[in-house]
């Protein structure tokens, strides 16, 4: 196997064990949080007698959701800077080992002050993902970026497919049963023993991708600075941050209130709404394993990114309208446009940056998503609360659309944006 093929692969794998662990997470936190919350300790019991709480269980859980995309939103660019001073390996070791910790934890705990512990630490180890997404890109010739990021998306579509199977499964099965009678959770010692076998995975497999002149380069005094200050002062990077912040809060509105409006819609209950995730996470895995590369090879990147936009924007507010059928044809756009405009944005990126700053790079448009993974939830319900679904879903659909609007100079612009930085 020829090095960069291999190293394409070790990314792929590790990435693919690493959300596998997530994916069992995702569906079982909240109920695992929920009954920490009911059983408050007594700074707990005087937030919620202060906030004059109807449903304390259900603002716990938000907290340990928001602990983790705001750890990750400040550790991300950080990691992701370390990887460029001294290779993506180490630090993708430690990154996922730090993952296997707080899940551990997880699973060994009764109280929800270590529950809180546990998912600040897997925030600030879990800018893995942007180190992936580097080290992608330092075996990926530019003209085929995004197929090389699609196999990073591919790798979260079956991640959050597969995931939550296990984590049901693993919960009701007998031995899940007689170790939670013994204090443990197995879903989460799983997921602790996936996201090790992950780090040994990049021991092993995974050769170093960022060469020795690369690290050289970025510990130069013109290189240092915070990764998203450095990142938002190159020429053309202002416009992606935008559309990386605004397509996912908007996709993260649709997320955060989509088991709200398809009860309200067609009175889905849990089970359903898990379905029509899993449909979704099938779908992502289509495009990012197997469209993307039709689409790269066929569309230019700036203007695929457009396509997604434009998909997204059209899909959102039908979502609240449109009869059963169409409504769940409508996941097709809204997660192919989403995987079109996330995969673009990524490789033109990676093309306006150099090489000894690709780590910082991936980390600082992980840190403005996670800003977006923050917002969509809580905006997406405080409109729904207020003024009912259909409102939510144009919400989502206008900060698509500026983010639309954000990129459009970069479109029509004369200029070439898609030569590699030097």
């Amino acid at each position: 196997m020829q090095a960069s093929r291999r190293a394409q692969t070790a990314v792929f794998m590790a990435v693919l064990v690493d959300l596998l662990g997530f994916g069992i997470l995702i569906p079982l936190l909240p109920l695992y949080a929920q009954a920490m919350a009911a059983r408050p300790s007594p700074w707990m019991a005087r937030v919620n007698e202060l906030l004059h709480l109807q449903s304390p269980g259900a603002f716990w859980v938000g907290v340990a959701f928001v602990s983790f995309s705001l750890m990750q939103f400040l550790a991300a660019p950080l990691l992701g800077r370390l990887s460029d001073l001294v290779g993506r390996r180490p630090v993708l070791w430690v990154s996922l080992m730090g993952s296997a910790v707080g899940y551990l934890i997880l699973a060994a705990t009764h109280r929800f002050e270590w529950v809180l512990a546990a998912r600040v630490l897997d925030g600030i180890t879990g800018g893995n993902i942007s180190v992936a997404q580097a080290a992608m890109a330092d075996v990926t010739p530019p003209e085929e970026r995004s197929k090389g990021l699609g196999m990073i998306g591919a790798a979260f579509g079956l991640g959050f497919v597969i995931g939550p199977f296990m984590g049901g499964a693993l919960s009701g099965c007998a031995l899940g049963r007689h170790l939670l009678a013994m204090g443990w959770q197995l879903p989460f010692l799983v997921a602790a023993l996936l996201s090790t076998c992950a780090a040994v995975m990049v021991v092993v497999w995974l050769p170093e991708t960022l060469e020795a002149g690369a690290r050289l380069q970025a510990q130069m005094p013109e290189r240092r600075g915070h990764a998203l200050m450095r990142a938002w002062k190159r020429d053309g990077m202002p416009g992606l941050l935008m559309v990386a912040l605004l397509a996912m809060t908007g996709f993260a509105m649709m997320e955060g209130t989509y088991s709200l409006l398809a009860f309200r819609r067609f009175a889905l209950g849990p089970s359903q709404v898990g379905y029509l995730f899993g449909f979704t996470g099938i779908l992502i895995v289509i495009y990012q394993g197997g469209l993307v590369r039709l689409i790269a090879k066929r569309v230019p990147e700036r203007l695929a990114l457009m396509v997604g936009l434009a998909l997204m924007a059209l899909a959102l507010p039908l979502l609240a309208y449109a009869p059963w059928g169409p409504f769940v044809a409508l996941m097709i756009p809204l997660a192919w446009g989403s995987g079109m405009n996330n995969t673009a944005c990524m490789a033109l990126a990676s093309r306006l940056t150099p090489t000894n700053e690709q780590g910082a790079l991936f980390g600082a448009i992980n840190a403005v998503q996670g800003i977006g993974r923050i917002l969509g939830p809580a905006l997406g319900t405080l409109v729904l609360a207020r003024w009912g679904h259909q409102a939510a879903c144009w919400t989502a659909c206008v900060a698509v659309a500026l983010g639309a609007g954000a990129f459009l100079p970069m479109l029509l612009g004369k200029r070439p944006v898609l030569e590699s930085a030097s």
